[in-house]
């Protein structure tokens, strides 16, 4: 895996490549760590960028371009990436691809390679749908709208923070970050 992303010469496409690798199962996070120790420092700066923000909890690259878009708020509170949240009375709550605690506030990244066919996006509306009834607002963007409207989607994730700050101890909603791997 380390010597296919070592000809890349872009951030975006060692991403994809990384992300899909360790979503998909076709490695795991020790793995790669190792892989990337044994191939040293030659060609490996944007796999060892990549593995970081993986390591970080974020799961694709647009889900990286957003924690970016994002990284520059001075508004923002931390925000958990894929973390997993509960239901007060414990039980599992779908899990986010961003999420700030302390307002209940979910982001979700939807493109339509993931979400276009009728099954995946009735499963996106379910998930939508069960983190609503617990009181979670869910932000949705695209791939698209993150790359070429950063400061838009910065504006109305803060303005949303803004409105709820303080809801998230309200909504009985508990959440804790994923572990990598």
């Amino acid at each position: 895996m380390v010597d296919a992303a070592r000809d890349l010469r872009q951030l975006r496409p060692v991403r994809a490549t990384v992300a899909e690798a360790v979503q998909r199962g076709f490695t795991d996070l020790a793995s790669l760590d190792r892989e990337i120790r044994r191939a040293r420092r030659s060609r490996t700066a944007l796999i060892r960028k990549a593995f970081a923000e993986i390591t970080d909890g974020v799961r694709s690259a647009p889900e990286t371009e957003l924690r970016e878009c994002l990284s520059s708020s001075g508004v923002l509170t931390e925000i958990l990436w894929n973390p997993r949240l509960s239901a007060a009375d414990g039980t599992r709550l779908p899990t986010p691809d961003g999420y700030l605690a302390d307002c209940a506030l979910a982001l979700e990244v939807d493109s339509r390679e993931y979400h276009l066919s009728p099954n995946d996006w009735t499963r996106t509306l379910d998930r939508h749908n069960e983190l609503s009834r617990h009181g979670v607002l869910i932000l949705h963007f695209t791939p698209a709208q993150i790359r070429r409207e950063p400061g838009r989607v910065r504006r109305m994730v803060e303005d949303a923070y803004a409105a709820r700050r303080g809801l998230g101890t309200v909504t009985g909603v508990r959440a804790e970050p994923i572990s990598p791997g």
